[in-house]
C-alpha cells in the first residue's frame, strides 16, 4: 500500500435488502464525496437490489453471503434456515473481516438490513470506528444486535433516542440525525419535477407509490377509487402518476384512461425519476416505509399513508403515526383499505388546496432534509478523530 493509499479517506458503507436501507446509504455516500471528493468508498451488501443499484451509482460493491431473517411464509422460513446455517459457520463474518482487512477503512457506516450486521461486528473486532443508522420507529433486529458494538447510534426519530441510550456502551452515544434522503430531493423545484415527468406544473398532481416492490392491494384500490371518482369529469384535469411495482401492475386500462383520467400515467418503477415525482407531487399516496416517510417530510408533502400490515415489527404503522397526529397525513390501515375508503380520502384532499397546504406545513416540521450531512459529519469525525460532526443538525 502506497503512502497516498494510507492517507486517503476510506469509508465502508453496509446495507442491504430494501430501498429503505440502500438509498439512505447511497445518500450518505454522496454527501461524503461532496465533503471529501478524494475519498474512496466501498459498499458491502447482499445479492438483492443493492447488487444492481450500488454499481449503477458508481460505487465499488462487494457482496457477502447474507439473507434476510425477517418476513413470513415458506420463503422466509427457507431464508432463515439458510441464514442460520451460514451464521453458525461464520461465513458472513469471515467474508467481512477479509474485505475490511483488504480495504482498510477508517470508518464503517451501517445503514441497516441483514448485510450491515456482520460488517459492523467485523469492524468491532478490528477496532475500526463505526456508526449504525436506524430509520424506523421500531428498531430492526440488526440494529438491536449491533447497538453495543458501534461508536455512534444515529436514529431518525427522537422517540428512539431513549431506547438506544439504554443499549449503547459508553463512551458510545446516540444522535438524532433523521434518515438521509436521496441527493437533491429537497432542492428540486416543483416545475423541474413536473417537466421531467412530462407533466404540466400548473395542474394538481397525485403520486402513488407502493414501496420498492410494489403493492397489488394499493394498485387495485387506486384503480377502484378512480373509477368511483369519475363523476363530473374532474379527474380529467388531475395528473396521476401511479407507480405499480414491476410485477404488480393493476391500474386503469387504456380504455378507462381515455374516459376517466386522460392525464393518468402508469410506471412499473421509478429510479432516476423518483426525486422528480416527489418534487412534482401535490399529494402522495404511499406505504409508510422509513425512507418514504422521511422523503415525504423532507419535501413537506401532504400524504395518504397506508402502512403495510405485514411489516415484521409493525414499524410502518408507527412510522405513519406522527404524521397522523400532527395532521400531515391521512392514515388508512391496510385492513381498512378499500376503493371506497381511498376515494373518500382523495375527494377530501385533491380539490382542497387549503387543507393540503396546512398538511404540507405540518409535514415540513417533521422533515430533516440535511440528515445525510449529519450522518456524514459523524462518519468523518470518527474517521479523522477530530471535532467535525459535533454540530449534527437535528
Amino acid at each position: 500500500m502506497t503512502r497516498s493509499d494510507t492517507t486517503t479517506l476510506r469509508v465502508v458503507l453496509a446495507a442491504g435488502g430494501t430501498g429503505g436501507h440502500v438509498y439512505p446509504a447511497l445518500s450518505v455516500a454522496a454527501e461524503l464525496k461532496r465533503m471529501r471528493p478524494e475519498a474512496r468508498l466501498l459498499f458491502i451488501g447482499g445479492d438483492r437490489m443493492e447488487a444492481q443499484v450500488v454499481p449503477a451509482a458508481g460505487i465499488r460493491f462487494r457482496a457477502i453471503s447474507v439473507h434476510g431473517l425477517a418476513g413470513r411464509g415458506l420463503g422466509a422460513v427457507a431464508r432463515r434456515a439458510r441464514s442460520a446455517a451460514e451464521l453458525l459457520l461464520g461465513i458472513p463474518l469471515i467474508q467481512s473481516l477479509g474485505i475490511l482487512r483488504e480495504f482498510r477503512p477508517q470508518v464503517v457506516v451501517g445503514c441497516g438490513g441483514y448485510a450491515s450486521g456482520p460488517v459492523l461486528f467485523a469492524a468491532k473486532l478490528m477496532h475500526i470506528p463505526s456508526i449504525a443508522l436506524e430509520g424506523n420507529q421500531t428498531p430492526g433486529l440488526t440494529n438491536k444486535l449491533v447497538a453495543k458494538m458501534v461508536n455512534v447510534m444515529a436514529v431518525a426519530w427522537p422517540e428512539q433516542e431513549e431506547f438506544f441510550k439504554e443499549r449503547v456502551k459508553a463512551p458510545a452515544r446516540v444522535v438524532v440525525t433523521g434518515l438521509p434522503v436521496r441527493p437533491g430531493l429537497a432542492e428540486m423545484t416543483r416545475e423541474e419535477g413536473a417537466r421531467a415527468l412530462g407533466f404540466d406544473p400548473a395542474l394538481r398532481t397525485v403520486v402513488v407509490l407502493g414501496g420498492s416492490l410494489g403493492s397489488r392491494k394499493i394498485n387495485e384500490a387506486v384503480a377502484g377509487a378512480l373509477r368511483l371518482m369519475d363523476g363530473g369529469g374532474r379527474l380529467k384535469e388531475v395528473q396521476i402518476l401511479h407507480v405499480t411495482g414491476k410485477q404488480k401492475a393493476a391500474g386503469l386500462t387504456p380504455e378507462e384512461v381515455k374516459l376517466i383520467a386522460p392525464r393518468y400515467k402508469l410506471l412499473p418503477y421509478l429510479d432516476a425519476e423518483y426525486s422528480a415525482a416527489l418534487a412534482a407531487a401535490d399529494l402522495v399516496v404511499a406505504r409508510a416505509g422509513a425512507s418514504t416517510v422521511a422523503e415525504v417530510a423532507a419535501r413537506g408533502l401532504p400524504a395518504i399513508f397506508i402502512p403495510w400490515a405485514q411489516a415484521t415489527t409493525g414499524e410502518q404503522v408507527l412510522n405513519a403515526e406522527p404524521f397522523g397526529k400532527v395532521g400531515a397525513a391521512v392514515v388508512i390501515r391496510d385492513a381498512e383499505l378499500t376503493p371506497e375508503a381511498l376515494s373518500k380520502a382523495l375527494e377530501d384532499l385533491v380539490w382542497d388546496d387549503g387543507k393540503r397546504a396546512r398538511m404540507a406545513r405540518a409535514s415540513k416540521l417533521l422533515g430533516k432534509p440535511r440528515a445525510a450531512e449529519a450522518v456524514a459529519r459523524i462518519a468523518l469525525e470518527l474517521a479523522e478523530g477530530g471535532s467535525e460532526g459535533s454540530d449534527e443538525r437535528r
